[in-house]
């Protein structure tokens, strides 16, 4: 093998060993970089996410001061005349309900009309919830409900008054129920934050967005 050979495959061989190293050093920068973005994200997350309303459902509901109601399941009324088998609760939290071609779910908010359950049911069937109070409740704890549940804070809950109740407030979402005597926050709250658009149980969910 003359020089020139020998001196050929030298420079190949320390052309290889320094592509070598360029890539090394390459991939570690690569390694480096990700590993200080996946720390900084992490950070980022850990800032953000404990303020944002962020739930993760599962079917089974925990026990508390609510009570499961028989399921009727659901369909669409074409007026309210239309005959129907008895709401297994009152105020209803299941069974058939009027669409939009008649004002149905009613707006989310404060009310002081007193709407079917035909009507109420379409709020719950889209994952909303009722606080319902007592017709002729005074007025101190509509005012705390109003004061309490309404504003930016809240949203897709109604509040209106109710005819054929005896106790002050009742709730209720998709198959559940729970009945006040007296005006508590914490209980209400806990409702809310129980119910409020669960995936697990309302129509709504279940068929995608499409109640048809």
């Amino acid at each position: 093998m003359n020089k020139n050979t020998k001196r050929y495959k030298k420079n190949i061989q320390k052309r290889i060993n320094r592509e070598k190293k360029q890539k090394t050093k390459k991939i570690r920068r690569i390694l480096a970089f990700s590993s200080i973005s996946a720390i900084g994200l992490l950070f980022i997350l850990g800032l953000v996410l404990p303020g944002l309303p962020l739930k993760f459902w599962n079917n089974d509901i925990p026990e508390g001061d609510w009570e499961y109601v028989s399921n009727m399941g659901w369909g669409i009324l074409p007026n309210i005349d239309v005959p129907h088998d008895p709401y297994t609760s009152k105020p209803a939290t299941s069974g058939p309900f009027l669409d939009e071609k008649w004002g149905c779910p009613v707006r989310w908010g404060y009310h002081d009309d007193v709407f079917a359950d035909e009507c109420t049911l379409s709020n719950l069937a889209r994952g909303g919830i009722m606080i319902h109070y007592k017709n002729g409740a005074p007025q101190e704890v509509i005012d705390q409900l109003k004061n309490s549940f309404l504003g930016a804070n809240v949203s897709e809950v109604t509040i209106a008054p109710y005819n054929d109740m005896d106790n002050l407030i009742t709730l209720t979402a998709w198959n559940y129920i729970d009945r006040l005597n007296v005006f508590d926050k914490e209980r209400i709250w806990k409702f809310i934050d129980m119910f409020l658009n669960n995936p697990s149980l309302s129509p709504f969910y279940a068929k995608d967005g499409h109640l048809d």
